[in-house]
């Protein structure tokens, strides 16, 4: 993990790693994706060769999850309603990211918030 982030820069909190580790993404994945959304150079303690190459896999990963959902909607595996469905996930995401920079999530809250998530892409999964 990447523990120099400041408070300002990604929370790396329980709920946030359990999404990591169960998405096609590595923390360094993350990691350097943020760093450039954020219009930051690459970070000393990468060489720029191998910044770079991780940046264009990590691009890659993007464009072939999206290109995932796309086929996925058009062969009826998921519908509107899971997108709506993934929508209210990002947005509670977002409220629950500014309760956690407050530091106002207990550890059971996370707990919770993970088997709930968990729980709705099971769902969504299981659907058809």
């Amino acid at each position: 993990m990447y523990s120099t982030l400041t408070s300002n820069e990604i929370q790396y909190n329980d709920i946030i790693k359990h999404i990591i580790t169960n998405s096609l993404f590595t923390e360094r994945q993350i990691y350097i994706l943020y760093n450039k959304s954020s219009g930051r150079s690459p970070p000393n303690r990468i060489s720029k060769g191998a910044y770079y190459r991780q940046l264009k896999q990590s691009e890659q990963k993007v464009s072939g999850v999206l290109y995932s959902l796309i086929i996925l909607r058009y062969l009826n595996m998921i519908d509107k309603g899971t997108f709506q469905t993934i929508e209210v996930i990002l947005d509670n995401t977002s409220h629950l990211i500014e309760s956690i920079k407050r530091d106002i999530v207990s550890q059971n809250d996370s707990r919770n918030v993970i088997s709930l998530v968990d729980e709705i892409i099971q769902k969504l999964i299981h659907q058809k």
